[in-house]
């Protein structure tokens, strides 16, 4: 042990008298730090924890493959291992005494770059810092295990500069730590897996997004142990002490003994996707944090109350601020500019039932219907504006798989919830329903020709349903028309009943997703004023169905699920279907790209 000490302790102090290592342990980092934040934009928020992942992933790399890898192969170049061989101790201590030196060297850098994360970019802190700091020193550990493992099997400089270089760029570009995994094609993140690097980088995301423990990265921190134990015991077996003695081509294969932990793990991940799965968890995190300030937009706020020209500041995910009047300088909130004039923001609306189990148009095949297709279903009701829908009569198991991977962040669609408040009186007129029912009685298809309908709903189905429609033989008239119906809603209104907004989506002919602003229309066609339809839609939705101190309404500290629309809603109600923005959960929503999801 006392060996052990005294090598440690004298690399400690080489180590702080070595202007040149302090500087790139420690001012380059900070440095680079703060030059890519900037050009990031980390200031308005999303970005932190990639540059800070960033920044401690290469430190990891940089301190492997080139503060143990290389400098013990130039240690022995030099013959400084040479000195060493006389005296009376083995390979271990010195190797060992690297890793712990790279260890404590590391640290310091990386709790320096949390606290310039957090008081510079805003940055939270991370919840679980002692998770934190274990993934970390099982990956510095490792990866300078690693580096000793090839400086091992290198019979000379240049050779190790070819090896570390092989290891070290893949590791760089491919692990998520410089460019974004999720930008990346399929089968390059499929590669990725196999790095090392990946994992790491998984890990530290994870526990900095997430708010995971070592517990939930474990499968990570083991192979990352288990490489640090393999590689070190390698390395004192193959060790040299001078330039002259030569190491067999064929040792060289002990070095994927090293590696084999992470050969596993990236077959495992390969097969089960999960770290797939993850990348875009994350990265759906990272996007929901980011700040915008919405300004000279009217805000309809899901209770009846109407500003006419204000702002909201949306971070984090939720709704910051909302401000009656004129609003600050974007740059100085660091925040995304989106204008508002001539818009109007409401709350996401809100469908209290839907059939997601239900095609809602007619198919060719009937043996399709049998298919699952409730994930692209709620990514055409998100298209539509709608945030959250109420699904009645499905499978269980239908329902929880996809409720499972929408919540995750894995897929981007509406909300599914389940629960909903007995009210009495209550009444659901399904007006849509009702008007497209009667078209397909009278073999029209008018019903399929709006705009919405049109951008939200499946080519195939549309063509299919139009046809079908048009050549079923002839069918029951529905037992009430609708203009029967609209008055029964305008009495039930007049009478105080309490109204609920429910499509019924997915009862054939209904397709998924925009039946919503089509009954809010003829709501307003039967006497129904306007603000009080989008009222129901939205806040009265929401307590409704149990989620009303998070959902429907625009008040700070509730989740920034929001619809950003062109024209006032409030005058006319088909303004609704114009569609400027969707934000979910703070994320701005790239509607064009919701039905390329897997």
């Amino acid at each position: 042990m006392k060996a052990y000490l005294a090598h440690i302790k004298l690399n400690l102090k080489l180590t702080l008298r070595d202007r040149l290592v302090l500087f790139f342990n420690y001012i380059f980092p900070l440095l680079f730090f703060l030059i890519f934040g900037q050009m990031m934009g980390t200031a308005r928020g999303g970005l932190a924890t990639q540059l800070v992942a960033m920044v401690l992933i290469i430190g990891v790399l940089g301190s492997g493959f080139f503060g143990a890898g290389i400098r013990a192969v130039q240690d022995r170049e030099l013959n400084i291992l040479r000195r060493f061989k006389v005296a009376p101790v083995g390979p271990a201590p010195m190797l060992v005494a690297s890793m712990v030196t790279g260890w404590a060297n590391y640290m310091p850098m990386a709790l320096l770059i949390l606290v310039c994360a957090r008081y510079l970019y805003a940055m939270p802190m991370p919840r679980n810092w002692v998770s934190l700091l274990v993934f970390l020193s099982l990956g510095i550990l490792a990866f300078r295990a690693i580096g000793l493992m090839i400086a091992s099997v290198v019979n000379s400089a240049q050779e190790g500069q070819i090896l570390i270089q092989i290891f070290y760029f893949p590791m760089l570009f491919l692990s998520g730590a410089t460019f974004p995994l999720e930008v990346m094609p399929e089968w390059v993140q499929t590669l990725a897996q196999f790095l090392p690097a990946s994992h790491l980088f998984l890990g530290i995301q994870g526990i900095l997004v997430r708010n995971e423990t070592i517990f939930d990265v474990w499968t990570a921190a083991l192979a990352l142990a288990a490489a640090c134990i393999v590689a070190t015991f390698l390395s004192t077996k193959l060790f040299r002490w001078e330039k002259g003695e030569r190491i067999r081509g064929a040792s060289k294969a002990w070095l994927a003994a090293a590696l084999l932990p992470f050969v596993l793990l990236g077959t495992w991940q390969a097969y089960s996707r999960e770290n797939l799965g993850k990348v875009k968890m994350i990265s759906r995190e990272m996007r929901r944090s980011r700040a915008y300030l919405i300004r000279d937009v009217r805000i309809a706020d899901g209770s009846g109350k109407v500003i006419e020209s204000g702002y909201v500041m949306l971070r984090n995910g939720k709704v910051e601020q909302i401000v009656d009047g004129k609003p600050p300088d974007h740059r100085e909130l660091n925040a995304d500019l989106i204008e508002g004039s001539g818009k109007t923001l409401l709350p996401g609306l809100i469908d209290a039932q839907v059939r997601l189990a239900s095609p809602g148009g007619y198919r060719d095949n009937p043996a399709s219907l049998n298919a699952d297709r409730s994930l692209r279903e709620l990514a055409a009701y998100l298209y539509c504006g709608v945030m959250a829908v109420r699904s009645v009569g499905d499978p269980p198991d239908v329902l929880v798989r996809a409720q499972r991977r929408v919540d995750s962040g894995e897929y981007l669609g509406a909300q599914v919830l389940t629960g909903a408040t007995a009210a009495s009186p209550s009444m659901m007129p399904s007006l849509a329903l009702l008007e497209a029912a009667w078209q397909a009685h009278d073999k029209k298809t008018e019903f399929l020709d709006r705009s919405l309908v049109q951008q939200a709903g499946p080519a195939a189905l549309l063509d299919s349903t139009r046809r079908i429609l048009k050549s079923m033989p002839p069918s029951a008239a529905p037992p009430v028309t609708l203009q029967a119906a609209m008055e029964q809603l305008a009495r039930a209104w007049k009478n105080g009943t309490t109204l609920v907004a429910g499509s019924n989506s997915g009862a054939p002919p209904l397709l998924h997703g925009p039946a919503l602003h089509r009954e809010l229309q003829l709501w307003v066609q039967a006497g129904i004023p306007a603000p009080v339809a989008l009222r129901v839609a939205t806040g009265d939705a929401a307590k409704w169905l149990g989620v009303g101190g998070e959902l429907g309404s625009i008040r700070p500290g509730y989740a920034a699920s929001l619809l950003l629309v062109d024209g006032n809603p409030l005058v006319d109600i088909s303004a609704t279907e114009r569609i400027s923005m969707v934000f979910l959960r703070g994320e701005r929503v790239d509607r064009a790209k919701l039905f390329d999801q897997d």
